[in-house]
């Protein structure tokens, strides 16, 4: 749910994923951030980004493309009439594959300005207009590629990644013209994907808000003031469903901590169990027993933050 680097390998540094959010723990990809630039195609359902204090919908057929280190979280759009779950495609690269070395002249004059810019969040790619089809051309494109990993499928990718960029710079006066309507600060951003790290490190003990301002340098007011401006949480609202996260990650893989509810309970840091049964059921609206045994049933992979990797589909 942090800062995750698994993508950024060199050799190739670019990770495509197949997220089904109705089989996502807690039907969501919850708060996380990583150095690689993403792009989420939806190809069936609605889904809501939430970016910083933003909530973009993004229909299916569309796509959005989010700068790298930003903080997000994806949703699915409850719709009555919809009759297809919400699934996404997401191609997570790093900007050196395009650039090489973001110290390069190519990289100075057509990466560092958007991706280096503090404010730019993203950019939504809708089929409506011309230049949104062409950008999600690239990206079908790319998704193709390493869906059949042929023979050069690495070059195919780099060209149209290249092509989705020149799409991208087309239009970055717009973006970066449009960013005054951010209240979101860049150091709101820093401080609560510090805390965030803290709570991930510490949430098994008994932390407190205090303990969780004073990791970031600030009072507790201000803590509460940066997650709310951030992620629409409190920083406790964080911690419980990062501590429901957790227990749920542990029924899914197994092991001694996941033999009891009342061992579970305490291994993510709730004193009490019958409060720990409460919280579960809130997130994902069934008790942790009755969790464990549709796991036990059912034998359903965990599905990590970015899905299931294409390659394996």
């Amino acid at each position: 749910m942090n800062n995750f680097t698994e993508h950024a390998n060199m050799e190739y540094p670019v990770g495509v994923y197949y997220v089904e959010l109705n089989k996502m723990f807690m039907n969501i990809t919850p708060w996380h951030w990583h150095p690689e630039l993403e792009i989420s195609f939806v190809r069936s359902g609605t889904a809501v980004f939430e970016i910083g204090e933003n909530q973009i919908t993004v229909e299916s057929g569309s796509a959005i493309l989010i700068n790298g280190g930003r903080l997000h979280a994806i949703t699915e759009k409850k719709d009555a009439e919809a009759s297809a779950p919400c699934v996404i495609l997401s191609i997570l690269f790093h900007p050196n594959y395009l650039f090489d070395s973001m110290d390069s002249f190519l990289a100075t004059k057509y990466g560092t300005p958007i991706i280096k810019d503090p404010e730019f969040r993203y950019a939504l790619f809708t089929p409506e207009d011309n230049w949104g089809k062409r950008g999600i051309d690239c990206i079908n494109a790319i998704l193709t590629a390493n869906l059949n990993q042929s023979y050069g499928h690495e070059l195919v990718t780099k060209s149209h990644l290249c092509s989705f960029w020149i799409q991208l710079l087309e239009k970055a006066d717009i973006f970066l013209k449009n960013t005054d309507s951010f209240s979101l600060s860049a150091m709101d951003e820093e401080r609560v994907k510090d805390a965030i790290t803290f709570i991930q490190e510490h949430y098994a003990r008994q932390i407190t808000l205090k303990d969780i301002a004073d990791s970031i340098h600030v009072s507790k007011s201000e803590c509460c003031r940066c997650f709310k401006r951030a992620i629409q949480l409190s920083p406790f609202d964080y911690l419980l469903m990062y501590r429901i996260y957790a227990s749920a990650l542990q029924m899914q893989h197994g092991g001694k901590k996941a033999e009891s509810i009342a061992s579970l309970a305490a291994g993510v840091g709730f004193n009490n169990t019958s409060y720990y049964n409460k919280i579960f059921k809130k997130y994902l609206s069934c008790t942790p027993r009755q969790y464990r045994e549709f796991i036990q049933k059912s034998h359903r992979d965990a599905l990590n933050p970015f899905g299931i990797p294409l390659s394996r589909l």
